[in-house]
């Protein structure tokens, strides 16, 4: 398909004040020839000679722990917002964030020069990386007053009196492994690469981030359908979406803080902000748009094609980017190593890719899904 075809017949943008639901509309009958869509093979035949292994089938154990430990996440001492927070999580949903860090994770855990120190952090008891030790709050929990009915024994609330006796210091923990040399970081490659604790938090931290900014979008584009059924504001009102994406944030920055690593929490930290530039651009774009069709004047060219990426980007490819690098980061990756830029490139460009071909088969439906490109991609660098 031709960019200038596109361009001629759609809108990078839509109008905001148009409430279009997000499910597929339904359309006439066609005979099964006619709608099916064509594999990847039949698009790219030269990946038909290589075998491609479904990333969901690889990762599924992980994925369903990933989710079945998220939902414990959310637990709230008020049932109605538990069940917003939980509202979109029950939807399936393609965990394509997710998917793409435990798959860095896979591919780079062994190849940071820090990678000794993250797995002994995994193991070693009071090194702060291990999965029960993440759930565990860094403040006593009466002083944050968070309760969560999921995880009683590491909250609380004001039921019982505060009490000024200090708590148990922690006991100190086993003496680090040395360093390993930049040099040896090829020489020694793990062979245990599963996703470490730290990773797959981080996995459900993305996943959070991703569904709060879903209840905030379907408040500012007023959608009353998500995923095939009742989008949170059409369920809850718009009040309630909107206090549900603020507590899906707060429960992910309370949980990214716990991962110990600073550039880990800039990174994710500085995707909130992404979203909401990629929000604010896509309706001052909207409203020029609007402006310009008064005037009877095209708005469709170079420029409106550049700003649609920059869009696009900050607010799908930015967590799909940043969120990759961050695990390989949280791998034992430092500074200099080319593993993070890999994993920020190839985020971005995903991210990017995802989101033209999902508006591209709203009018065209003869495209590769996502998953075939992340798997013809994967069999290609292979």
């Amino acid at each position: 398909m031709r960019l200038c075809l596109v361009s001629r017949t759609i809108s990078p943008f839509r109008s905001l004040s148009h409430r279009r639901p997000y499910s597929t509309p339904r359309v006439a009958q066609k005979p099964t020839h006619a709608t099916r869509r064509p594999s990847a093979e039949a698009i790219l035949p030269e990946l038909a000679l290589k075998s491609r292994p479904d990333p969901y089938l690889l990762l599924k154990p992980q994925l369903d722990h990933l989710r079945e430990k998220l939902l414990k996440l959310l637990g709230s001492a008020h049932p109605t917002l538990t069940d917003i927070a939980k509202y979109y999580f029950l939807h399936p949903s393609k965990q394509l964030r997710p998917l793409l860090i435990l798959l860095f994770s896979r591919a780079t855990n062994g190849l940071g020069t820090d990678w000794d120190l993250k797995k002994w952090a995994a193991e070693c008891e009071g090194a702060g990386g291990r999965a029960e030790e993440l759930d565990r709050p860094l403040s006593r929990p009466d002083v944050l007053n968070d309760w969560n009915p999921s995880m009683p024994d590491h909250t609380a609330s004001f039921a019982s009196v505060f009490s000024l006796i200090p708590p148990c210091p922690p006991k100190p923990p086993q003496s680090p492994p040395p360093r390993r040399l930049a040099s040896e970081s090829l020489a020694v490659v793990s062979q245990d690469t599963d996703p470490l604790p730290t990773q797959t938090r981080l996995a459900q931290i993305v996943e959070m981030i991703h569904v709060a900014s879903l209840l905030h979008d379907d408040v500012i584009d007023g959608a009353d359908l998500r995923r095939g059924a009742a989008s949170a504001p059409a369920a809850f009102g718009n009040k309630y979406a909107i206090l549900g994406g603020d507590f899906l944030l707060g429960r992910a920055s309370a949980a990214l803080s716990r991962l110990g690593e600073s550039e880990v929490v800039e990174l994710i930290a500085s995707v909130i902000n992404n979203l909401v530039e990629g929000e604010i651009l896509q309706m001052n774009k909207v409203a020029q748009q609007g402006a310009a069709l008064i005037g009877a004047s095209s708005y469709v060219g170079g420029d409106s094609w550049n700003v649609y990426l920059k869009k696009t980007y900050l607010k799908t490819a930015s967590l799909m980017a940043k969120g990759s690098r961050a695990a390989v980061v949280l791998g034992g990756a430092r500074e200099g190593e080319v593993w993070k830029e890999v994993a920020y490139a190839y985020g971005r460009n995903v991210g990017i890719a995802f989101q033209v071909l999902t508006h591209v088969s709203m009018f065209c439906p003869f495209v590769v899904s996502i998953t075939e490109f992340i798997s013809c991609s994967s069999s290609m660098m292979s």
